[in-house]
């Protein structure tokens, strides 16, 4: 493991895989204890929502504690979606097949993250796909932060908006399936190895209309109260653009060397709520294009299938979408031993229970839950 040991907490905490908790360049026994939760009181119910209900497009539970219109606090049941991947003993191939499935939208984020870590583990030179693979995570982030402003539009009731970013994040995914041949990138990440023809990705139109959009939210007064003040959590336990929206310079494209990002311009703001957040997210997609651009890859890559028997164990840290991304691999013989994965959905699935009983009411739900991008599929898994 060339950026991470075993050992006492090192730095800034990043999240939790089933066995470790990680930090900024360690990993340690599980410590940090589970938050406890508000008893309920004379007078307050607990109000069930959820696993399939209207606003959730995954199946998870909300139980919220209120007296009536106040929300007090919330117990979060994600295991509706825990699946059980079985990929011990698997070849590492295989097993990139299951991984790039976890999430299917944040997939080159996984499958990069995964193929970095078993890269390290087995002492190989990957600097050429260095800034090739950063052009794929910066485009899937284009992608998730429009689907994110999306939802908040779609919680307003903004329904022009909302349809003007469904076509959006739509045309992003075709540029994807242009380049790439897979709309969510599956069989493209390989061992040291991509398969796109990175001359296919232009982003004039997809700047120019999000300008467009981004714009005309900000002219609204009514979005913008719906937005401001609403949801406020500033915690030094956080991860991506929760953690930049309330001014902490978190950025694994910062502090992880997993990827090179060179010279990089963090989109921060300060004030914790929702419209940070929405500020954040509409900064990096402006930032991921200028990041695309300023690299101007026009070369196709073809990926190699390769024979891998080597042993070892690697770790990579990346910066997806929603925050750092983590991917420890134990490898012997070319098979799988161990792997272990914290997703950025534990730290902010924590601080979107925290922002949600900072003093506000029901109809401020979906502006906070919308505001974090949290993904349930990569939260409940369990690898054996």
């Amino acid at each position: 493991m060339r950026y991470y040991k075993f050992g006492e907490k090192s730095g800034r905490y990043v999240g939790r895989t089933e066995k470790y908790d990680v930090y900024s360049s360690t990993l340690t026994g599980i410590s940090m204890d589970e938050d406890d939760h508000e008893e309920r009181t004379q007078g307050e119910i607990y109000f069930n929502y959820g696993p399939s209900a209207g606003g959730l497009r995954e199946s998870v539970n909300f139980s919220i504690l209120t007296p009536g219109e106040s929300i007090r606090d919330v117990i979060i049941n994600s295991e509706f979606k825990r699946r059980n991947i079985s990929i011990i003993g698997d070849n590492i191939s295989d097993s990139l097949l299951k991984v790039e499935r976890i999430n299917g939208f944040h997939s080159a984020s996984h499958s990069i993250a995964y193929t970095l870590a078993v890269e390290d583990a087995l002492n190989m030179d990957n600097s050429d796909l260095n800034n090739a693979r950063i052009v794929e995570i910066e485009l899937e982030r284009i992608r998730s932060n429009i689907d994110v402003i999306k939802g908040l539009c779609e919680s307003a009731g903004f329904v022009v908006p909302e349809k003007q970013l469904l076509l959006l994040r739509e045309e992003v995914a075709r540029i994807i399936s242009r380049a790439f041949g897979h709309r969510y990138y599956f069989s493209v990440n390989g061992i040291n190895s991509i398969d796109g023809d990175f001359s296919r990705i232009v982003l004039n139109s997809v700047e120019k209309q999000f300008r467009s959009i981004y714009d005309g939210l900000l002219s609204s007064k009514i979005f913008l109260d719906r937005l401001q003040e609403n949801g406020v959590v500033s915690d030094p336990v956080s991860t991506g653009p929760a953690a930049r929206a309330a001014n902490y310079r978190y950025d694994a494209r910062l502090d992880s060397r997993s990827l090179d990002y060179g010279k990089y311009n963090t989109v921060m703001e300060s004030a914790g709520d929702t419209f940070s957040r929405f500020l954040v997210r509409a900064g990096e997609i402006f930032e991921s294009i200028n990041i695309i651009e300023s690299y101007d890859i026009k070369k196709t890559y073809r990926r190699n299938k390769m024979e891998l028997n080597g042993y070892g164990e690697g770790t990579a840290r990346i910066e997806s979408p929603a925050g750092d991304l983590f991917y420890y691999v134990k490898i012997d013989g070319g098979r799988i031993m161990d792997i272990q994965m914290s997703s950025p959905s534990y730290l902010n699935m924590r601080n979107f229970r925290y922002a949600l009983k900072n003093g506000n009411i029901f109809t401020d739900f979906f502006f906070v839950w919308e505001s974090f991008g949290i993904w349930i599929s990569e939260l409940e898994v369990r690898f054996h």
